[in-house]
C-alpha cells in the first residue's frame, strides 16, 4: 500500500511504538493482496497527544478531537481511532492495547521489516495468525484462511509454540483446525 510511511515514519520521529497487524501484516508474511486501509497497533499515553498532533498536522491529515483520543487511550478494552492522509486517503485503524495481552505481546515482539511498502515495525507472524483465526472466527471471511496459509506456506511462524499457546489461551482451536485440514 503506498504511502504507509507517511504515517509510520512521523510515528517513529516522535518515538511512539507502534505494528503493523491485519492485512498488510498478511501481505509481509505470505501472499500479496489487496487491502484498503492499514492496521496498527499503537502504545499512546495522554502525554503522547501533543507529540501526535504536531507530526500528524490538520492540513494533512484528519485525527480525532482530544477529547475523543483521550476516552480512547482510557478504555480497560481495546481503543481505537483513525489517521487519514487527506491527501492520499490512506486510512489507519490504530488499535489501543488497554488491557489485551496478545496487543502488548505485538509491541513487545514487533520485528522490523524492509517491505513494498517501506521499511516499518510489524507484529510477528504469530500474532498476525491468531488474529486472523479472531477475524475468521467473527464474519467468516475466506480471505483470512487464504492469508494464514500463505503465511504458514512462506516459512511461518517463526515461534510455533507462542502461536499455539496464543491459539489455545484464545480458544481458536477449531478454527485452526479448519486452516489446517
Amino acid at each position: 500500500m503506498q504511502g504507509t510511511e507517511a504515517i509510520t515514519s512521523r510515528l517513529e520521529s516522535v518515538e511512539i511504538s507502534y505494528c503493523i497487524v491485519g492485512g498488510l501484516a498478511a501481505i509481509a508474511y505470505g501472499r500479496p493482496r489487496m487491502t484498503l486501509d492499514m492496521d496498527l497497533v499503537i502504545a499512546l499515553a495522554p502525554a503522547d497527544l501533543m507529540r501526535l498532533y504536531d507530526v500528524f498536522p490538520s492540513e494533512d491529515f484528519y485525527l480525532p478531537p482530544e477529547e475523543v483520543l483521550l476516552s480512547e487511550i482510557q478504555r480497560e478494552s481495546r481503543g481505537h481511532f483513525n489517521i487519514i492522509h487527506q491527501h492520499s486517503a490512506l486510512r489507519a485503524d490504530c488499535y489501543l492495547p488497554g488491557n489485551s495481552l496478545l496487543a502488548r505481546w505485538e509491541l513487545e515482539n514487533r520485528t522490523r521489516l524492509q517491505g513494498p511498502f517501506g521499511e516499518a515495525w510489524f507484529a510477528p507472524p504469530d500474532s498476525v495468525i491468531v488474529g486472523k483465526l479472531l477475524f475468521y472466527r467473527e464474519g467468516g471471511s475466506a480471505k483470512h484462511v487464504e492469508d494464514i496459509r500463505s503465511i504458514l506456506k512462506a516459512g511461518y511462524p517463526r515461534d510455533q509454540s507462542a502461536l499455539l499457546r496464543w491459539i489455545k489461551d484464545m480458544g481458536l482451536g477449531s478454527e485452526w483446525d479448519e486452516v489446517n485440514s
